[in-house]
């Protein structure tokens, strides 16, 4: 990959090229209807169709923090599992080997990196996968081939806090149900068989269920939680494609939105205040910071990719169509604030420094790293924050600061220069704690504040300045 975050401790990271928004990698296995989850760091890519009637079992494993790849191996080849993370395990449900549907669950530990297994009640592919806290809810699936009646109801329930499994029913017979999650409630919906407008919401704790409506019918739909909101997106069998109902969980209003382009049982992922919904030719891209829409294109055209998030990134794995499958990690790693005063003035590496801001806008969140590339090699330099822009060349230096400061001392400038926080070139990043910004005196960040980040960094005797970034937190 071109650009990734690998730290060191809790604060230095290295992040060369940061502001592209896009690369890829490779799966050590082109294969498709394959399984993702996350847990911690790290994302999980198990199993998948590899054509005819050849399954694998290779789980590759992508972690954030190293920017490595590793493989491991499931009890069992398959495809189209449930794939799910709860209680600091990660779960592979189900799916379909050359004998038909399975039961079996792989359990992964990945803090002993141990394996377990464990039954279904019900052997089924296609079947959904949500967390609930420290509960994982698998529900419905196909059990055989031929008419609808071969898919199921059953819904299995495993508590990590306590070991034990329970199993309740659904609404009706479906497969491929899109899945998401609340901190209390699992939410299901759509499906391959049945067009509805039903959302069946599961409540862990009490055993209970109760429905929400959609706007409109549909089968295939994608979900997905992003921040205090819950996504349905796209279909088939109903409305155009195109059109998204969003559930608030804090007011329990429903609103609706539409994508630019037409999506059918979308996989899809979210990143700080993005959600990321994946088509076989593009993603839609919604930002709950302005509620707009933005599409960007897939590396390949496949059917039936994997997506995740992790370490502030979006990776879409394998798929394919007809008898071609894709071993393409496509990523995405969005950038946060808008870029100005550049480009910086060029540095003895002959580049212009560049930062780059990721993480959340939401002050709540308390989500934010500044990242900084281009620098020269071997040379010190620190992030520097202000409340308002400005253009000042200071003496001796090369380059510009691009935020507002007056001729004694640069006056309401905050230097993140204390210990920890000095980067060395090429490139670094720290973690800001928004509630202690240090200028003279130290303010907090508030919703609605705007603040600007610039790096300076010495140059071969002299001192120069990345360009800069304004970002209106919420």
């Amino acid at each position: 990959m071109q650009h990734h975050l690998a730290c060191l401790g809790a604060l230095l990271c290295f992040a060369p090229n940061a502001s592209s928004q896009w690369s890829t990698e490779s799966l050590s296995q082109a294969r498709t209807r394959i399984a993702a989850a996350s847990e911690g760091t790290r994302a999980y890519f198990a199993g998948g169709w590899l054509g005819l009637m050849n399954y694998s079992d290779v789980v590759d494993i992508y972690d954030a923090s190293t920017d490595s790849w590793t493989t491991m191996s499931l009890s069992v080849p398959r495809s189209e599992m449930a794939a799910a993370s709860a209680g600091g395990l990660v779960f592979f449900a189900g799916g379909r080997d050359a004998n038909g549907a399975t039961n079996i669950v792989d359990i992964l530990d990945p803090a002993s990196g141990t394996w377990t297994t464990a039954i279904l009640s019900q052997p089924r592919s296609q079947l959904a996968a949500t967390a609930v806290g420290t509960t994982v809810v698998f529900a419905c699936g196909r059990r055989g081939h031929g008419a609808p009646s071969v898919y199921s109801d059953v819904v299995d329930v495993y508590d990590t806090s306590t070991g034990v499994w329970t199993t309740t029913t659904y609404a009706n017979q479906n497969g491929k149900l899109a899945a998401t999650s609340s901190g209390s409630h699992a939410y299901f919906t759509s499906g391959i068989l049945v067009s509805t407008s039903e959302v069946q919401v599961f409540e862990p704790a009490t055993g209970t269920w109760t429905t929400k409506m959609l706007s409109a019918p549909r089968r295939n739909v994608g979900a997905t939680r992003l921040l205090d909101q819950l996504l349905f997106a796209g279909g088939s069998s109903g409305p155009s494609g195109t059109l998204v109902d969003l559930f608030d969980l804090t007011s329990g209003t429903w609103s609706v939105s539409a994508m630019n382009t037409s999506l059918v049982r979308p996989p899809a992922a979210t990143i700080g205040h993005r959600a990321v919904f994946v088509g076989n030719t593009a993603v839609e891209i919604y930002d709950a910071t302005t509620g707009n829409w933005t599409t960007a294109p897939l590396s390949v055209n496949r059917a039936d990719a994997a997506a995740t998030s992790v370490g502030g990134r979006v990776l879409i794995a394998g798929g394919g169509g007809g008898s071609t499958f894709h071993d393409v990690v496509d990523i995405y790693e969005p950038e946060l604030g808008t870029r100005y005063c550049s480009p910086g003035n060029p540095n003895s590496s002959g580049l212009s420094a560049r930062i780059t801001v990721d993480g959340s806008p939401f002050v709540s969140d308390q989500d934010l790293t500044l990242i900084a590339d281009q620098l020269p090699a071997g040379e010190f330099g620190y992030f520097l924050v202000g409340a308002n822009q400005g253009t000042f060349q200071p003496p001796g230096s090369q380059g510009i600061l691009c935020l507002a400061c007056g001729f004694q001392g640069c006056g309401g400038i905050g230097r993140f220069n204390q210990a920890g926080f000095i980067i060395q070139g090429p490139s670094g990043s720290i973690s800001v704690d928004l509630t202690v910004l240090p200028t003279s005196p130290p303010v907090a960040v508030l919703p609605g504040d705007t603040w600007n980040f610039q790096c300076w960094h010495r140059d071969q005797g002299s001192s120069n300045f990345s360009d800069a970034v304004s970002v209106l937190f919420l």
